[in-house]
């Protein structure tokens, strides 16, 4: 009889009515012993398979194993029906066994894959028996759930319940493979069955329906049923780990600081911070308690190790990993379990060891979306950037939104040769799903207006793509710019920690032309900021000192520049000086002054000597070179000037587009004098009007070459096209020079030439134009009136139209110049006067245009006058047109009066 508690099998002897009682609780160490039993006293099939349970039971499942084959061994050839619960009991050990932690460990090897084989063949087996057992049916769909085949395995458990509706274990494995198809509605409904069918069942339905309301949006609903499985059996670890994960969504959700930001009332935001608290408190116990129930549960121990990689504690995170990698008992926990391994390592820098821990991660499970965010992290650090942009783009794939990928992309782009716009493209994608995240939250909280800027909180996000920009568009750079500011102001103090910001800010406000007052504002802040920073750092020549000291000189040139721009000439050189004398390496601060110097103070020798010690500190750079080469040809010494341009490109920089330009109007200078003097000659067949002429079309040649030079090297290069139009006139090509010149007056007018290396000043009939002064940088435009290319690209316009007799288009096109130039000498009037005026006179100095550039826009003024005249008298001359002829007599009137030369009144 047995005792008590105590589970006994009895074996009935061979040949008598007696049985053998054998106490499950004591069973041989080898399951031979029973197997030997069993044959000697001829046991059916089913003693074997009750020895096989309760060997896997008390976790001996290779002696399970050994029972089982020995009971298919010693089966009657002619009842084939006997083998039929062994051959399923054997597949279905064989499924837990691939899925256990020694097995999952060596995916991709023979050992699982061999394991769910066999399992594949018994079944294959039992189904040759019979085909409609359905306990084969529940088997094959356990092994297809294995495979994460779950459309396989719903046709395995719908025959199981064809045959039998009521089948709990199938309507449990149907409502699996439902869930993991992500079919949550279906899935509830089959569990609320299974419920309703066996509300003491095991495993508890109430949990897999407390999973599928949490999917479908209905948070406390999850959790009351959660905490009702709790409630029916308290030593149950699931339900309290899924509690745990529902109190740690939501305190992430409302710890979100852009949530409780929104909520606008401090008092409001405590309260929000203080419930997000209060659910991470409830979610640690419910993680504790389910430690306490079950220590070597997998999927507690991943949790916990989450928390305490979020508290700092990495070591202990590690070592709580490492645990549930033991005792993981699926492919997607274990993989779960090396990727909390590889964060671990991950945050203690050991970036080799977490590479490997991603990718054993992603070797069990390729869709989990961080471990491959993880690796493309680890191939950043190893510089590996074609397969980290790969890992990035696979995440990408499967989250179109997530702005963390969309960042690293950017991250990624900006760091590589010729991808810059690409970078700028992700980064332009996140701030719209930002944009979008936003206005989704508007929506759910009834709000109107904009609220995309209160919902962002990173600067670093619009500091890189104002970097960026600042390279292909100075108003969306400026604009990027501003964004950050307005967030860091939300920091506090983290405004005053970049004082380059405002720097840049206020650089670029002098690029896009804003008013003098915000340039001045945004210079003057980024000042005191890093004056303010300065003196709260102690008083050692630290690396942080030594770079914000450097940002102080660098926001005292961009003043100086401003200066500039105010015609504030003194002013911009005491700053300049100053500069100088702290830093005498500082050679752009010497190039202003040479420039100054040269163009506001007439001191040629002054501007000579200050670039001559700018190529003493770096002989190596292009700008002074180029500085001095525009200066001598100022000042007529056309030999100095090609030798400087020539020494740049043969010693320097053999692909400087400003260089080449200049050589490229050398020569045209060069080729239209040959040009006048083989035209000046009587005799037009003479030697020497035939050798200019050559050496003009030789000239004329060398030009076109350089322009070209410059062409390939930049397509959009205005100046360079300008150049070649200008040559092509003079060559005798006036209609095709015509349509080049207008080309470029477009591209010009729509931005897409760089307007600091116009070179042309004048039109290509009469004379070669002086080329501007290179600019040493760009923060502010160059405003002589020798360097507006759209002004000048519509005045050789109208000399082509002159060239070949179309002057009623000659005409529109030179009133067009002179509009334009009326526009642009008030405009630079208005932005070196009013406010600096007001804020400066108070130190006696006179704000406005230069004598030297007043004197030249009225020379240009005079000179479109003059060809505005010549082309009305022709075309009133040739169309016998009495109001045309006046037009002209008027203009010429008054030229005559503007020079003090005194006309017939009739």
């Amino acid at each position: 009889m047995a005792l008590a508690g105590v589970r006994m099998i009895e074996v009935p002897i061979e040949n008598s009515d007696d049985v053998l009682e054998i106490n499950c609780s004591q069973l041989p160490e080898h399951a031979s012993e029973i197997c030997d039993i069993l044959e000697n006293e001829g046991a059916a099939q089913r003693y074997y398979q009750q020895f096989a349970l309760e060997y896997y039971k008390q976790g001996q499942a290779d002696e399970a194993i050994v029972t089982l084959k020995r009971g298919l061994a010693n089966a009657k050839s002619n009842d084939q029906t006997a083998k039929l619960p062994l051959l399923n009991l054997l597949a279905s050990i064989y499924v837990q066994k691939a899925k256990q932690p020694l097995a999952l460990s060596m995916v991709g090897s023979s050992s699982r894959d061999m394991l769910l084989t066999m399992a594949t063949a018994l079944l294959t087996e039992a189904e040759r028996i019979s085909r409609t057992e359905p306990n084969t049916f529940m088997v094959k769909g356990m092994l297809a759930m294995t495979r994460r085949l779950p459309d396989a395995a719903l046709i395995q458990f719908n025959n199981a319940l064809q045959l039998d509706g009521r089948n709990l274990a199938a309507l449990l494995g149907k409502a699996r493979a439902l869930f993991a198809k992500r079919q949550y509605q279906q899935a509830l409904h089959i569990y609320q069955q299974v419920l309703t069918q066996q509300p003491r069942g095991k495993p508890d339905a109430r949990i897999g329906i407390g999973m599928c309301l949490y999917k479908l949006g209905h948070s406390n609903d999850a959790r009351r049923a959660l905490k009702r499985a709790v409630d029916v059996d308290a030593t149950a670890a699931a339900p309290q780990i899924l509690l745990a994960v529902i109190e740690l969504n939501e305190a992430k959700r409302r710890f979100d600081l852009r949530i409780s930001r929104d909520a606008g009332d401090p008092e409001k935001t405590g309260q929000v911070m203080e419930e997000a608290g209060e659910c991470l408190r409830r979610a640690m116990g419910c993680l504790q308690r389910a430690y306490e129930l079950q220590p070597d549960n997998a999927a507690t121990l991943i949790f916990l190790a989450d928390r305490l990689i979020a508290k700092g504690d990495i070591r202990g995170a590690q070592a709580l990993a490492e645990r549930a990698l033991a005792t993981a008992d699926t492919m997607a926990i274990q993989a779960e379990a090396h990727f909390q391994v590889a964060r671990s390592l991950h945050a203690s820098k050991k970036f080799d060891q977490a590479f490997d821990a991603y990718t054993k991660c992603l070797s069990l499970n390729d869709k989990h979306t961080l471990g491959m965010y993880g690796l493309g992290q680890m191939q950043l650090q190893r510089t590996d950037m074609s397969s980290a942009e790969a890992t990035f783009q696979r995440v990408l794939e499967r989250n179109p939104k997530c702005v963390e990928v969309l960042r690293a992309l950017g991250y990624l782009h900006a760091r590589l040769p010729n991808t810059k716009a690409k970078a700028l493209e992700y980064y332009e994608r996140e701030m719209h799903v930002l944009a979008d995240e936003a206005a989704e939250h508007a929506r759910q909280t009834g709000k109107s207006g904009d609220h995309a800027m209160a919902w962002m909180d990173d600067a670093n996000l619009f500091l890189e793509a104002g970097l960026l920009y600042e390279a292909t568009n100075a108003r969306k750079a400026r604009k990027a710019y501003l964004a950050a500011s307005i967030i860091l102001q939300r920091q506090p103090g983290n405004g005053d920690h970049i004082p380059e910001l405002w720097n840049n800010l206020g650089a670029l406000s002098q690029l896009t032309g804003e008013s003098t007052e915000s340039v001045f504002s945004e210079l003057n802040a980024a000042a005191e900021k890093c004056a303010r920073v300065l003196g709260a750092r102690p008083k050692q020549r630290t690396n942080e000192v030594r770079r914000l000291e450097n940002t102080q000189r660098t926001i005292r040139y961009n003043v100086a520049r401003f200066y500039e721009t105010c015609g504030l000439w003194q002013k911009a050189e005491n700053l300049y000086q100053t500069i100088v004398a702290e830093i005498p390496a500082y050679t752009d601060a010497r190039l202003r002054l040479a420039h100054i110097a040269y163009f506001y103070r007439a001191n040629s020798r002054e501007a000579l000597a200050q670039i001559s010690q700018a190529i003493d500190v770096d002989a190596k750079r292009p700008a002074p070179w180029l500085m001095r080469g525009n200066i001598e040809l100022q000042r007529k010494n056309v030999q100095e000037a090609r030798r400087a341009f020539e020494h740049v490109l043969k010693d320097i920089a053999k692909h400087d587009v400003y260089a080449l330009c200049s050589l490229g109007n050398f020569y045209l200078a060069a080729g239209k004098s040959e040009s006048v003097r083989a035209s000046s000659e009587a005799n037009a067949s003479s030697p020497v009007a035939k050798k200019s002429r050559d050496l003009a079309q030789q000239n004329y040649k060398r030009a076109l070459e350089f322009f070209g030079k410059c062409l390939q090297l930049d397509a959009r290069c205005v100046a360079a096209a300008h150049g070649v139009a200008i040559a092509m006139g003079e060559r005798g090509f006036a209609n095709d020079a015509r349509r080049l010149f207008q080309e470029v007056r477009d591209a010009a007018t729509s931005g897409l030439g760089p307007l600091t290396l116009c070179t042309q000043s004048s039109d290509f009939v009469f004379k070669v134009p002086q080329p501007p002064i290179a600019s040493v940088q760009h923060s502010v435009d160059d405003m002589r009136v020798s360097s507006d290319v759209i002004l000048w690209a519509g005045v050789n316009t109208a000399h082509a139209c002159v060239e070949i007799g179309n002057y009623r288009q000659a005409i529109l096109v030179y009133e067009s110049c002179i509009k334009r130039l009326r526009e642009t000498t008030l405009a630079l009037e208005s932005q070196t006067g009013h406010f600096v005026v007001q804020a400066f006179d108070a130190h006696g100095e006179g704000a406005g245009v230069s004598e030297a550039e007043q004197a030249e826009r009225s020379k240009v003024a005079r000179d479109l006058q003059l060809y505005l005249a010549r082309a009305l008298y022709v075309q009133a001359k040739s169309s016998k047109d009495v109001k045309v002829m006046r037009m002209a007599l008027k203009e010429m009137r008054e030229l005559c009066e503007a020079a003090n030369v005194k006309l017939p009144s009739d």
